[in-house]
């Protein structure tokens, strides 16, 4: 049997936000700490990269270079400047024609949903997974179709046969590496199968993939193949070179441009020209976006060993952890099914720790995952790492007393 969850509109998709966690819960950490927790928390929240991984001194002499022409304060044009696009597109094998600037991946996601959505179409998406995605698409009234991943991968013979038994999505969203909240990737097989399923039964794949370039460990796997008119890509410079600078891009087939362009025609006409000249500057250094991703792999390598080696040392056995092989968090499990999590958060919180309910990623509400939980490492030192495993196997034990 298809199961779609109904996606409220207006004021009820406000209760719906509520109902699955606070907004800075549902934003992955950013924000103040809710009140009661103590400002020197360490929060494991994810979402947010190293300060020492991004490169703020070549973007102070980037901003510098571009300030010093007046014309960089003018005006944009819609699509982006031709040199930045034209170094997105040769990184996603596109025609820079292809590709749209956004201000970030989430802008990126609202464009392509208010282009392809109408209320009352279906969006599948991964479960557990993104639940700002999740709130974009309920804006324009869809409604989602989950589709379980897990340790093996995703459950494509379960969606075949929903496909087969009638489902019609029009968008499958999916975030292929390191996936967020668990960690996974998508293998091969499995990418080329959803192509194959996305032009067998007609619906886009969007693929939301600003984890790719932190892979630290294992192989790496090739992106949705663009040359699909099925397949669109959302990303964003905000995990490589910074989420301040509110940069992304999509990548479309070609027949959807005129349509993203348009919709972008009536927003905010373009993404800010200062920033798309000085990221274009840094990036046309030669070697300049490679070195700096590298340095953030490094760190990331050490501090989710360094995370889940503690973890898996304070509580042997009591944790189901896959170690991450990329990104900047992971998924964990509790072992015994019976563990109120709920209660190792507030636990946790009283000992100065914080960290992400499963049950915020889940498309149904706040319902599934009950026993898991996402823990971000990217932006907290070694020390804190440990100090903060630490506060969370204290807890966990007390919780399970």
């Amino acid at each position: 049997m298809t199961q779609t969850i109904e996606s409220p509109r207006g004021t009820d998709l406000l209760s719906l936000l509520s109902a699955r966690g606070t907004d800075r819960q549902l934003a992955g950490g950013f924000g103040p700490p809710p009140a009661g927790l103590a400002a020197d928390t360490i929060r494991l929240l994810g979402g947010v990269p190293a300060d020492e991984a991004l490169p703020t001194a070549e973007l102070a002499a980037a901003f510098s270079a571009v300030l010093s022409d007046p014309a960089t304060l003018r005006y944009s044009v819609l699509p982006g400047i031709e040199p930045l696009r034209s170094w997105i597109g040769e990184r996603e094998g596109v025609d820079p024609d292809r590709i749209l600037v956004t201000n970030g991946a989430l802008h990126a996601l609202n464009l392509i949903f208010d282009a392809v959505l109408e209320p009352g179409d279906v969006v599948a998406v991964e479960s557990p997974t993104f639940p700002l995605a999740l709130r974009e698409a309920s804006y324009y009234g869809a409604s989602f179709l989950p589709v379980p991943t897990s340790d093996t991968g995703l459950d494509l013979d379960g969606f075949e046969e929903q496909l087969r038994g009638g489902a019609r999505p029009k968008i499958f969203y999916v975030i292929p590496d390191f996936q967020n909240p668990t960690g996974s990737t998508l293998s091969a097989e499995a990418r080329t199968r959803l192509v194959g399923l996305a032009e067998q039964y007609g619906f886009l794949i969007v693929s939301d993939n600003p984890y790719k370039e932190l892979r630290f460990a294992g192989t790496a796997v090739d992106d949705f193949d663009l040359s699909s008119d099925n397949v669109l890509r959302a990303n964003t410079f905000s995990k490589t070179l910074g989420p301040g600078l509110r940069l992304g891009w999509i990548a479309a087939p070609q027949w959807l441009i005129p349509a993203l362009s348009r919709i972008r025609s009536t927003q905010d006409q373009h993404s800010s020209l200062v920033t798309q000249s000085a990221v274009a500057r840094l990036l046309r250094s030669e070697g300049a976006f490679d070195r700096i991703v590298d340095g953030g792999r490094e760190l990331y390598r050490q501090r989710s060993t360094v995370l889940v080696d503690e973890l898996e040392s304070a509580l042997p056995g009591q944790l189901h952890i896959v170690r991450p092989e990329g990104g900047i968090f992971l998924w964990l499990r509790a072992s015994d099914p019976s563990v109120d999590l709920p209660d190792v958060q507030t636990r946790a919180r009283g000992l100065g720790v914080d960290f992400s309910l499963g049950r915020y990623f889940d498309p149904t509400g706040p319902v599934g995952y009950l026993g898991s939980a996402r823990l971000g490492f990217s932006n907290q030192t070694v020390d804190n790492l440990v100090t903060g495993a630490n506060r969370f196997a204290e807890a966990f034990t007390q919780a399970v007393r």
